[in-house]
């Protein structure tokens, strides 16, 4: 992994794998949100089952690893029309994540308007999920939001995740321990976060993307990380 980082070491981005977080240390970590890739590729329930397996089982054993025990994982996962029907993504991730010792939580939703989606209307999920056995007592917080695309970043090859659902999570999750984005993308997770005057961890694999979150949130290279260092 190559490492960037803050002049104080407040925001740190790891170029890498986030299936391998290695230099993050166990428990240590107060909030994980992200907007892992979509499915977009394969059609049918079966590619959808592996796509969901493979976030749960191949990702979600690090995550819980380097959380908290009290703290929050929030997913942002989009569904779609695979031409036969609709997936039910948000169900499959759900279930999953229930088999590899995680509870969800809260359920809310971000309901895209103007969409440029063949299907005319685009759900997200936003899913909370906590270990087992770290219930949250419920609140009067309304999760829904209909929103258009935020405009992205102009070099970032992915949409952004509004700012509005980020504020949100961070206003009504653990206050302690750094918060994590094991898919960072262009940083927007990691700019809201700054501003709340937190720490952050961010995890992106492309290297373009890693460069220009890098330059988004004024993050120098450190150094070349090797697994066990």
């Amino acid at each position: 992994m190559t490492l960037y980082e803050s002049r104080d070491g407040r925001l740190r981005l790891f170029r890498g794998d986030s299936r391998h977080l290695h230099p993050i240390v166990s428990g240590s970590v107060g909030v994980i949100l992200t907007s892992p890739p979509y499915w977009v590729r394969g059609r049918g329930r079966r590619s959808a089952e592996r796509y969901a397996r493979d976030l749960a089982v191949g990702f979600g054993r690090e995550w819980k690893r380097v959380l908290a025990p009290d703290g929050d994982l929030w997913l942002m996962i989009g569904d779609r029309h695979d031409g036969v029907e609709w997936v039910g993504m948000d169900a499959l991730v759900t279930g999953w994540l229930r088999r590899a010792g995680w509870r969800l939580q809260s359920r809310g939703f971000w309901l895209q308007t103007r969409s440029r989606e063949r299907w005319d209307s685009r759900v997200n999920y936003l899913l909370r999920f906590r270990k087992a056995g770290q219930a949250v007592r419920p609140r009067g917080t309304t999760l829904g939001w209909m929103l258009p695309l935020p405009r992205s970043h102009p070099e970032s090859l992915w949409d952004a995740i509004p700012e509005p659902l980020v504020r949100t999570v961070l206003e009504t999750s653990k206050k302690r321990g750094p918060v994590l984005d094991p898919f960072a993308g262009s940083g927007t997770v990691g700019r809201i976060t700054a501003s709340y005057g937190r720490d952050w961890i961010g995890v992106e694999r492309d290297p373009l993307m890693a460069r220009v979150t890098a330059r988004r949130l004024r993050l120098r290279l450190r150094r070349v990380l090797r697994p066990g260092a």
